[in-house]
């Protein structure tokens, strides 16, 4: 029975960011739908666009998706993670996340793409 499931994913694109993305909004959705009734749709919606994406084999075109959405998806799980101790900024030319510490006033922050933002930290 596994080696039918290893055969059967072999070739398919599996799991990723925006899958994961997906199912957490799907869950929000559901759970808020006895508020709104189209919440239950959009979760629908939500939960068999993740599905169609595990089992495609567009590979090409999955990896595309997921790009764009992992420098948003970083930039939050590093909001969670920071807990205060310095302030993130991502870069509008390159969607870097960048971490400064808090408490310097106005200053200038060089991301490696070599765009300069100023900002208060």
């Amino acid at each position: 029975m596994k080696q039918k499931l290893i055969s059967f994913m072999r070739g398919r694109y599996g799991s990723d960011e925006l899958n994961i993305v997906l199912l957490i909004a799907s869950v929000i959705f559901s759970l808020l739908s006895p508020l709104l009734g189209i919440l239950r749709g959009l979760s629908m919606v939500c939960l068999c666009y993740a599905i169609y994406r595990m089992f495609s084999k567009n590979v090409y075109k999955r990896r595309m998706e997921n790009a764009k959405v992992v420098p948003y998806v970083s930039f939050i799980k590093a909001k969670f993670k920071n807990k205060g101790q310095a302030k993130l900024f991502m870069c509008p030319k390159c969607k870097r996340t960048l971490r400064v510490p808090r408490g310097r006033g106005k200053i200038n922050i060089n991301c490696p793409c070599g765009n300069v933002l100023k900002r208060k930290s």
